[in-house]
């Protein structure tokens, strides 16, 4: 890019149209603020570390990774997508490890009665899903698509970056997610909608596959018990409800969360079943999502 030659003047091939300071002036098609953030980045390396969970990360690393690719700045491109990679998982061991850490940052917000922690809300502590789909849609970063899309799918429309800041004390206060949904593209949206159906009837499966299996053993109390459980999960878990994964890690822990249980083996079958119906599921995002 810097080998572009300058202009010339009309009037000779030696005189050089324009400077500026006694510096050629090369005019580039490239926004002077996608140009400003390449070149910061370019002569301050260590300024393009971006803070890890950063929600603008994606807005501020766009400009960037823009003229990255243009220019061919295969290290400098490869330095970003890994920034951002490392705030969506790529396998459900990372989804897990993002979800004890989330968990952990909602209960410290939680004991905070302005719900700020140093000045943050909690939303402003995690990755924000919209800006990464669409940063990752337009610059061929899919690896963190199924994970984004995902979490895009459990938050309501209504829960707009902008409009809740306006008045932030109404919800992020009590640590509500958001989304900038007004960067996302039809196609993104197509997408969303059939992702969010097929996760409703996954949902909806968990209670026949998993809850609906008969007793080995032929437990007389199992049936009942299994039963419960499952309408546990409906009446008093609505949000999860929503959140298969979510969901489904809970049905792996069952002696943790109820006293009356069904036999040690129909327990052992839940989990079991659990834990292969997640993996499934993780492998599946992809292709509910319309990513492949």
């Amino acid at each position: 890019m810097f080998a572009i030659p300058p202009l010339k003047a009309s009037y000779s091939e030696d005189i050089i149209a324009e400077t500026y300071a006694g510096v050629v002036h090369v005019q580039m098609q490239d926004s002077a603020e996608d140009l400003a953030s390449f070149l910061g980045v370019l002569y301050d390396p260590l300024g393009s570390a971006y803070k890890r969970f950063n929600p603008d990360t994606p807005v501020l690393v766009q400009g960037t990774l823009k003229l990255a690719i243009k220019y061919e700045c295969d290290a400098l491109r490869a330095r970003i997508v890994q920034n951002l990679e490392a705030d969506w998982p790529q396998t459900l061991a990372q989804w897990d490890a993002r979800r004890v850490e989330s968990v952990l940052l909602k209960s410290e917000h939680s004991l905070q009665f302005t719900g700020k922690v140093n000045g943050l809300y909690l939303d402003d502590r995690l990755p924000e899903p919209a800006s990464a789909i669409r940063i990752a849609s337009d610059y061929n970063v899919s690896s963190i698509l199924p994970a984004a899309f995902y979490h895009l799918a459990l938050l309501s429309t209504d829960a707009d970056w902008d409009a809740y800041r306006a008045n932030p004390g109404k919800h992020l206060r009590f640590g509500a997610r958001t989304a900038r949904w007004r960067l996302l593209d039809k196609r993104d949206l197509m997408r969303l909608v059939h992702g969010q159906k097929l996760l409703a009837a996954y949902t909806r499966d968990i209670g026949t596959d998993i809850f609906g299996l008969r007793c080995q053993r032929g437990g007389k109390g199992c049936a009942k018990a299994r039963t419960e459980c499952w309408r546990y999960f409906q009446e008093n878990a609505p949000i999860s409800m929503d959140d298969p994964l979510d969901i489904l890690y809970d049905c792996t822990r069952l002696d943790t969360l109820f006293t009356d249980l069904p036999c040690t083996t129909c327990v052992g079958d839940v989990c079991s079943m659990a834990e292969k119906k997640r993996r499934e599921l993780w492998r599946s995002l992809p292709a509910f999502f319309n990513l492949k």
